[in-house]
């Protein structure tokens, strides 16, 4: 039976967790997450968790942030004037606001903190600086 190699097309099933338990999301009950092993399409972690598996196969697997989603940087967290933002935009702690940077990238900030006058948004990925625990199952390979 194939093992899973750079190269290959993989299909996983995935739950991630954060280290004390608590699931952040998984592809249980929808469709599998699909990518070509090496192409950097996901994290680097999970993407090594993969080599070796044979279709079938399941294990856990630990991501450190270095393989994950990177270390939180503090320069990705700014504070701006309320009256900066457009005024009919929903202003709320934990909201996802779109934004265009200056290479034409879309970003994405959360609302980390909001009162009457200011606004802290944060561009960091919100796992960044967790270690991740993903238990896989490689449902397919070719």
């Amino acid at each position: 039976m194939k093992t899973a190699q750079i190269g290959n097309h993989a299909k996983v099933h995935y739950t991630v967790m954060l280290e004390d338990g608590e699931v952040m999301g998984t592809s249980k009950g929808g469709m599998p997450l699909s990518f070509t092993i090496g192409n950097g399409e996901i994290i680097k972690g999970l993407e090594n968790g993969v080599v070796g598996m044979k279709a079938g196969d399941a294990k856990t697997i630990t991501i450190a942030p270095e393989e994950g989603y990177g270390h939180r940087n503090e320069d990705q967290v700014i504070k701006i004037r309320r009256d900066e933002l457009p005024p009919e935009e929903d202003i709320a702690v934990g909201r996802i606001l779109q934004y265009r940077n200056e290479n034409g990238h879309m970003v994405s900030l959360v609302v980390s903190e909001a009162d009457e006058e200011t606004v802290t948004l944060d561009a960091n990925h919100p796992f960044a600086g967790h270690t991740l625990i993903y238990k896989i199952e490689l449902v397919a390979l070719s």
